[in-house]
């Protein structure tokens, strides 16, 4: 009995363990992963959102972002919405391939062709339930060929979400600027973006970044919808190309976290095989004893 007490005070301290870690390993809204990079120390490549220290957004991988309009807040990745409100949606592109791999003498590396931009969001929530605004930027010239994210609205009453008519437009310094995109923003393959014209081409360097911001007007479920609003496709759009696996909307974060659960998973495993084994033993060991005393 005592031997079984250890053993059993053992698993427990070992599930004491693992039940928190469970608990706080979570996933990241970005993918895929990806290599990063800085301002200091650019891509030798055309890569769309991957530099972790931007002096405007931080980290670009956390590139969509939320908030409500006119608000004078921050846009954020997570936020409560309400009926009868417009809230911008904000989503931030950056080739960060150094603007030295721009030219032929570097056979263009640095230049992201075919750059198209692809959003969604949910169509109607219930009370209390969060759904994702998700963007996808895909090129034919980068690697990955496609990068994606997304940012959570929680109801707060139950609400339908109207895209709000031209107010999708890209901002940046070129003469693109204030140009409404079509609602092929909102399709599976998306809209291309650009810089003298929407014509998919990106060039590496923070010059050459911008951003698209489009309007959700909220609505009380059941009550008329705004005359100002169209309807967007509601096929949610998946963060995948056809040059890249299917992958989950959220993949699983692989820091020292999870490397640590892996190992205490294992680590279990391993104790409640030799408990088992030993158990075993015990029990035959004691069954010889018995059948030897008649």
């Amino acid at each position: 009995m005592k031997n079984t007490n250890i053993k059993t005070g053992a698993l427990a301290g070992v599930m004491a363990i693992i039940l928190p870690l469970l608990q706080v390993t979570g996933v990241s809204a970005w993918g895929p992963e990806r290599p990063t990079y800085t301002n200091e120390k650019p891509a030798d490549h055309a890569v769309f959102n991957s530099i972790t220290n931007n002096a405007a957004v931080g980290d670009e991988r956390d590139f969509v972002r939320i908030e409500e309009k006119n608000s004078g807040r921050e846009y954020s990745s997570e936020i409560i919405i309400e009926p009868g409100k417009q809230y911008e949606v904000y989503i931030y592109y950056h080739n960060d391939a150094s603007e030295t791999y721009n030219d032929k003498a570097h056979d263009y590396v640095g230049i992201a062709f075919d750059t198209r931009l692809a959003s969604s969001f949910p169509q109607k929530l219930a009370k209390n339930e969060r759904g994702a605004v998700t963007g996808r930027i895909t090129s034919s010239t980068t690697d990955p060929e496609a990068v994606w994210d997304e940012a959570y609205v929680t109801a707060k009453e139950a609400v339908t979400l109207h895209y709000v008519t031209g107010s999708a437009k890209i901002y940046n310094q070129w003469p693109v600027n204030g140009s409404v995109l079509s609602t092929n923003l909102f399709s599976s393959q998306g809209t291309f973006i650009g810089l003298d014209e929407l014509n998919g081409g990106i060039k590496g360097c923070d010059r050459y970044s911008g951003q698209v911001v489009y309007t959700i007007q909220t609505v009380a479920d059941g009550e008329p919808v705004p005359d100002d609003t169209e309807p967007v496709p509601e096929t949610p759009i998946e963060p995948t190309t056809p040059n890249i696996p299917v992958v989950p909307d959220k993949l699983p974060s692989t820091g020292p976290m999870e490397i640590t659960l892996a190992v205490v998973v294992v680590l279990l495993l391993v104790a409640l095989v030799w408990y088992w084994l030993k158990t075993k033993k015990a029990v035959k060991k004691t069954k010889h004893s018995v059948k030897g005393k008649k």
